[in-house]
This record gives C-alpha cells, structure tokens and sequence, in this order.
C-alpha cells in the first residue's frame, strides 16, 4: 500500500515550521514535499529530503516596496513578476508530486491558492488573537485545521467555530542531540560555589533589550545569568553575573544544567526548553497577533507554570527565581510530548478523514 502524500508548506521565516517538516519527513509514514523560501533551507531537512525551492517574496530590486493587500481579506500580498514565478513553482511542483493533501504551516494566501487549485487544504492553527478577517477566511476555506499543541490548550471560542475540522498534534519529544542552530557560542564557565544558575533561551529575531536582561541578573546578584541566543543589544552595562553565549548548537546541554530555565514563549522554544525537565520561568516577547503572549497564556492555564507577561513588568527577581526553582518540572511536558507513534497516528488521522 503506497504512502499518503503530503506537500508541506513551511513560512521561511526562522526555523520553527521547518522543524515541523523535519518531524513530518521522520515519521516514515508519509511521501512528503517541502516547499519552502530559498535554497538554504534545505540544509534544515533531511539528506535528500524533496525540496521546492521558491523565489523569496520580495522584490530584489524594490526591497523596500510598500506591500499592497487586498481589503482586510489577505494579510501579505504583493504584486509583481517574482510574486508571479514563485506560486507558478509552487503550483508546478504540486502537479508534479500530485499531494493528497496540502499542509499550509502557514500562509492564508497559500492555503486560498492550494484550494483554489483544486487540492485538499489542511492550515496550520496558531495561538494569537487571529480573529482577523484574513485568518477567518482561511480557516472556513480550509478542509482542515492543524495544531502542535493538545486540544487541551485551545481556546473555547476556535473550538465552538471549528472545532469540528480541528486536529491537535502534540510534539514528539524532542531528540537530545538534535538541534537546527548552526553557531556554537561560548562554553560555559565551572560553577561557583553557593551561586544558582539560570539559563535564558531567546526566540531567533529576538524582541527582547540587553538593558532589560542587565536589570534582572543585577537585581538578582546570587543568579548567574547564561543567555542563549540573540538579544538587542542597548546597552554597555554588564552585570558580572550574566554571560551572553549567543546562539549555540546545543542549549538544551547547558538548560540541563539550570535551577531555573528562562525562555521565550515561541513553540519550538518551549518545547526545548521544556524537554530539559528542568524547573521553568516563561516570558513571551512580542510578535504579530500577540502570539507568544497568547500561548504563555494557555501554557499557564493548563499547566499552572510561573508566567510573566512581559520583560517590562516589574518584579523581585530573586523572589520569581526562587518560586520557578521550586516549580514543578515537568508540567509542560506532560502536557506538551507525545511518543512519535502517537502523533504519526495523529497525522495520518487527519490525512485518512481527508482523503476518504
């Protein structure tokens, strides 16, 4: 019996829909295309993965060109030759692969273009307030909707509107040795005696200030701070007790290690961060439609973990650290992980409503 084909829609935008992909193409289980922006993301896929490369939706020539929409019903929608060749590549490359089904993880204005071509469309469901025209849109047109978080999490209102077409996969729990970050930052230093140990995980295209990060490991002298990834750098000021790594192949080797891991509310980074079992502190940064405020919010509903709203909320650090020290460290993942069994059977439970 030949495998369900699926052609994968990954935004190009950081890593993050790229590993979906990943977990996707490991399962075995399933013929799967990767279309995606540019040649480099291949890198991020398995060796001989079958990758669409499209042409980036940006005009070379007029990078700064405004971006015309169509009323309040698409969210991105530029014209132009290259915004021409990039959906003829992607609908070339659907002919030729013939998909079962088209995941969209995401754009409204692909999943609208795959059904629009004839394909059975399944868009992937992010937290955030998505009650956009544009976002509503594309959820009625989809034949499916699929999110990487348990049922659990999700809010009432999108499950009274589309809870019917709705599929939650939870996320295998990730490898320890696998990680898609390509630079390796500094080692950590040896311990000091009677000192605690915090290590802060930042989203990529991080939205959060040094100054702020300088004002918590200041305020919190009896911490050491280790910040993986990237931060804005406005200021000077360094507190001795904080070490920015930048971004490192393998931080969930030094989250291990922590009293307290500190992380973005991204959902590649809290599943990271969350596979470490160690005790959590979570602190979402800003992104467009309030996503990771959003999913801060469920985590915390379901979960009970210590959340702050912002890096601007005024706090005791040394009292939230020692209240995360003491938290439990593995109500994320129960909540969060699955066995990679339990989410193949998950996705081929979508696939198998959609295509008999």
């Amino acid at each position: 019996m030949s495998r369900p084909r699926i052609s994968y829609y990954a935004h190009h935008v950081g890593t993050g829909h790229l590993r979906h992909a990943r977990r996707l193409i490991e399962t075995g289980a399933f013929e799967v295309q990767v279309a995606s922006t540019g040649e480099e993301n291949q890198g991020l896929l398995p060796v001989g993965a079958n990758y669409v490369p499209l042409r980036p939706d940006i005009d070379d020539q007029r990078p700064e060109s405004p971006v015309p929409v169509s009323g309040e019903f698409l969210h991105y929608a530029p014209t132009g030759d290259h915004i021409v060749e990039r959906f003829a590549a992607l609908n070339r490359a659907w002919e030729q692969f013939a998909p079962d089904v088209v995941m969209v993880d995401v754009s409204v204005e692909v999943a609208l273009f795959a059904r629009l071509s004839g394909y059975r469309v399944a868009l992937r469901r992010m937290p955030g307030q998505r009650n956009d025209k544009a976002h509503l849109m594309g959820y009625e047109i989809a034949d499916a909707l699929f999110a990487y978080f348990p049922e659990a999490l999700e809010e009432r209102e999108h499950l009274a509107k589309f809870g019917s077409k709705s599929h939650y996969f939870k996320t295998p729990e990730p490898a320890s040795g696998f990680d898609m970050t390509q630079h390796v930052g500094a080692s950590l230093a040896d311990p000091v005696p009677g000192e605690r140990k915090v290590a802060m995980q930042t989203s990529l295209a991080a939205s959060i200030g040094l100054s702020d990060i300088a004002h918590a490991a200041a305020s919190s002298p009896q911490w050491s701070w280790d910040v993986l990834g990237s931060v804005h750098e406005d200021t000077d000021c360094m507190p001795e007790n904080l070490t920015l790594h930048g971004t490192v192949q393998q931080p969930s080797r030094i989250m291990a290690q922590a009293d307290v891991v500190l992380t973005s509310t991204g959902h590649n980074a809290v599943a990271t961060a969350a596979a470490c079992g160690r005790p959590m502190l979570l602190i979402p940064e800003e992104r467009p439609f309030d996503e990771q405020r959003v999913y801060a919010r469920m985590l915390q509903r379901a979960t009970g973990c210590m959340t702050l709203d912002s890096w601007k909320e005024p706090v005791n650090w040394n009292a939230v650290l020692e209240q995360a020290a003491a938290s439990d460290p593995h109500a994320l993942s129960r909540v969060l992980f699955t066995d990679a069994d339990e989410f193949t059977r998950q996705v081929e439970a979508m696939v198998r409503e959609l295509t008999s």
